[in-house]
Parts: C-alpha cells; structure tokens; sequence
C-alpha cells in the first residue's frame, strides 16, 4: 500500500484576494545571478550589473519596467491550526504552494506564475532569537518556516521570491492555512473543472483524467491539496490540478465581483481565521474596481522551466536560468518604443 499524506496547497485563495491588491508598493534592486550566455540570447545580468530592475539591456534590447503592474505573492502553508505570530523563529510551518498573481493594467491581462515549492533558492535564515545568518540555497518552501510564523515569515518569502525573479517588485501577499479549501468551493457554490491527470482515480472515481466535474465537500480538497508523497514529483500533477482550479474559481468570482464586491468582501472577512495578508478593504475596494478592466485566460497560467532532481530529503527544482529570464521580460516589462 502507497503511503499517502495531505499537503497544505490552496493556491486558490491567491485568486480570492488578488482583489484586493494594492496599487502602490515598494521597490527592490535588480539582483545579480550566474551568467548564462548563449549564442543566441545575451544574459540580462552580464549587461546589467550596474543596473537595477527599472531599465534593463537583454538580448541587445532595451526594456523597462511595467510600472502598471500590482503584484500578489500567495502562499498556502502546512498548518491545521491558526496562523499566529511568536516569539520564537524558525518554527514556523513550510509553505507548500507558491504563486504570484500579476495584475498587468497596461495590457488589461491578470497572469499568475506557478512557483513550485521545491525550487532551489537563496533563502535567508535567522536564528530562534531572530538575528539573521545570511542566505544559503534551498527549497523555496522554507523562506516562510525560518520566520516567526507571522509577518517576518511574510516578508522573507516575499524577498525570496523577489530574489528569484530578478527582484521584481512584489507589493501584497497573503497566505493561508490548510482550513479553505472547501470554504471557498463552497462560496462560489462548487467549481467545474476539467480534470488534468489520474492522479486521484483511484480514490475518486469521478476525478479521471479529461472528466468535467463540479467539485463538493467530498472532493474539493483531494483535487486541490493531495499527492502521493513516495512517489517522487508527485507535487507536479497536483499543481496541474490547482491551475484547473484556479482558473476556473478566478472567472467564476469574477463574476461576482462585477455584480457586488462588498458582499464578496465580507464572504473574505469570514476567513479571517485562517489567513494572513497585507491588504485591507480600502485597497480591495480599489482593486475590485480595476478588475472589471481585466481579462483572464487559462493560457496566462505561467510555470517555471526547469529540471526536476530527487535530493537526499526532499525533491529538487532547478530553474533554466535562460528560460527564467526570458519569461522575466515577458511578464514584467516593456520595449523602450511601447513606453509612451
């Protein structure tokens, strides 16, 4: 018999609050990273060393910074109890799903980057006390666990991010315990989704692959959150399945939200219990507003390229720094001729 663990993963209530971003936000330097340099393509960091993430040279082009761009770092950890802040660091549960939610008002487009929580990075650590020991590679995942399970943790996994992907700006996030899954399925009164993969076949007859499924109580956690730990990779055909469902959970509220974003507003509020975010119902109010302008498609569901490698304790991600820094320029910048 397979042993068989629940993850925490609710990549979908990045999409929840993903309304109620807020338009200003802070900005990071450009960082520096290996240099990778083909025949074909010219590393952004080899021409930009003196430079920050405003005004970048890549492949003998200019491109500038899409300052139109709001974006959201969501993270679901793997907590069943509240999400409380202590005094003690590094004891803080994992983040076990990634995503940045990328609200693009100069191309009217909503994007979201699927981060997997094994990706290699630098990721800073600290201390119980909280006096930091500087950066060291490892997965992604930890960047919230080495905080203090409140703020601080926030933070780290927003700069680990940031760091990750040339140190972008990331203005909000929000985060969440393993409690919402069925919460929201249920709020928007069951999702439709196509299923991706076989993966939970076997347990959930009615989840076989390409089958059209509205998800309820009985299943809307399994298709969101579960693989098959002793099974390497496992966590790549569940987030197959969270792009199905965010999809359509993010059309779906949509909806709602062009029909009275304060009721949604208060549904929100409802799950203040297992939550944690930057952003407050003024921003939300503001946002929901901008986000009858944007059009979402299931084709702006982005992942990394990479390679998989099993590690001695955990699975591994590697990026393609070639293929990193491409979708770099695709998400957040601009020609130096589109710029008006």
């Amino acid at each position: 018999m397979r042993r068989k663990t629940w993850k925490q993963n609710e990549i979908i209530v990045a999409l929840v609050v993903v309304l109620s971003l807020s338009l200003a936000g802070c900005a990071f330097p450009f960082s520096k990273k290996e240099e990778n340099i083909s025949d074909v393509e010219t590393s952004i960091e080899a021409e930009n060393e003196n430079a920050d993430y405003h005004s970048i040279i890549y492949n003998n082009k200019k491109y500038v910074y899409n300052t139109q761009i709001t974006s959201l770092l969501y993270a679901g950890v793997d907590a069943s109890e509240v999400l409380t802040t202590t005094n003690r660091y590094t004891i803080a549960p994992r983040a076990d799903s990634v995503e940045l939610v990328i609200l693009d008002n100069y191309h009217k487009s909503i994007k979201i980057l699927a981060l997997s929580r094994d990706t290699i990075t630098e990721v800073e650590r600290y201390t119980m006390n909280g006096n930091s020991r500087g950066t060291y590679e490892t997965q992604l995942g930890y960047a919230y666990a080495y905080g203090d399970g409140g703020k601080n943790s926030c933070t780290n996994l927003t700069e680990a991010v940031s760091n990750l992907l040339g140190e972008i700006p990331i203005h909000e996030y929000v985060v969440t315990n393993n409690g919402s899954v069925k919460q929201l399925n249920n709020m928007l009164g069951g999702i439709t989704v196509k299923v991706p993969n076989d993966d939970l076949v076997k347990e959930y007859p009615e989840l076989k692959k390409d089958a059209i499924v509205t998800l309820d109580e009985s299943n809307a956690e399994a298709f969101v959150r579960w693989r098959d730990t002793s099974i390497p990779f496992t966590n790549n055909g569940r987030m197959e399945r969270q792009q199905a469902f965010s999809s359509s959970f993010l059309q779906k509220f949509m909806e709602q939200i062009s029909t009275d974003a304060n009721v949604v507003w208060k549904k929100i509020e409802s799950m203040s219990s297992c939550l944690q975010t930057s952003i407050n119902k003024s921003q939300y109010l503001t946002l929901a507003e901008l986000l009858n302008q944007l059009n979402y498609s299931e084709a702006d569901y982005y992942y990394l390229e990479g390679e998989n490698v099993q590690g001695e304790q955990h699975d591994e991600f590697y990026p393609d720094e070639n293929a990193l820094e491409k979708m770099i320029i695709e998400l957040f910048y601009l020609e130096d001729g589109e710029v008006e």
